[in-house]
Parts: C-alpha cells; sequence; structure tokens
C-alpha cells in the first residue's frame, strides 16, 4: 500500500481506497440520505441541484455526482450547472 491524501481533507491514508474512514463513513451517509430522497420523490420532478441539496443538507457538489452516477441527470448538460469548484 501507498501513503497518500485523502481527496477530500487532505489527512494523509495508507489505504487502497481515495478517502479516509471518516470521509468514507460521511460519503456513505449523504449518499444513503440521497437515495431516500429520489426514492420518495419518485415524480422525476426534483427540481435544481440546489434545491435538492436545501431539501437534504447534503453538499450540491455529492448531490450532482450522485444524480450523474445514477443517471437523474446527464454529464452533458453540466457545463451551465456545476458545483464542482464550489467549496462547502
Amino acid at each position: 500500500m501507498e501513503l497518500k491524501k485523502c481527496k477530500n481533507c487532505g489527512a494523509f491514508i495508507n489505504s487502497t481506497g481515495d478517502y479516509c474512514t471518516a470521509c468514507a463513513n460521511a460519503l456513505n451517509y449523504n449518499k444513503t440520505i440521497l437515495k431516500g430522497y429520489f426514492e420518495d420523490n419518485t415524480t422525476n420532478n426534483f427540481g435544481s441541484i440546489s434545491s435538492v441539496s436545501s431539501n437534504t443538507g447534503v453538499s450540491p457538489n455529492i448531490v450532482q455526482t450522485y444524480m450523474v452516477e445514477n443517471e437523474y441527470i446527464d454529464s452533458n448538460d453540466l457545463s451551465s450547472t456545476s458545483f464542482a469548484s464550489l467549496p462547502y
């Protein structure tokens, strides 16, 4: 295993993953919240990434990544709505 930095917080980690244990647990928790939110709102009327973020308390960057991974939005449509550069 190699010593590297966590992609989220910058802490040094010695694992095969990209995140430290704390960040990985937080990311999994946020994904669980989003999964429940999208299962409860099956009408596909989710609104914007900002509205999903404000309704769930999950950062817009994580919401955006989750929506792309689960094909709720097309990654080609993100040029005008990308939150990747925003700190949360």
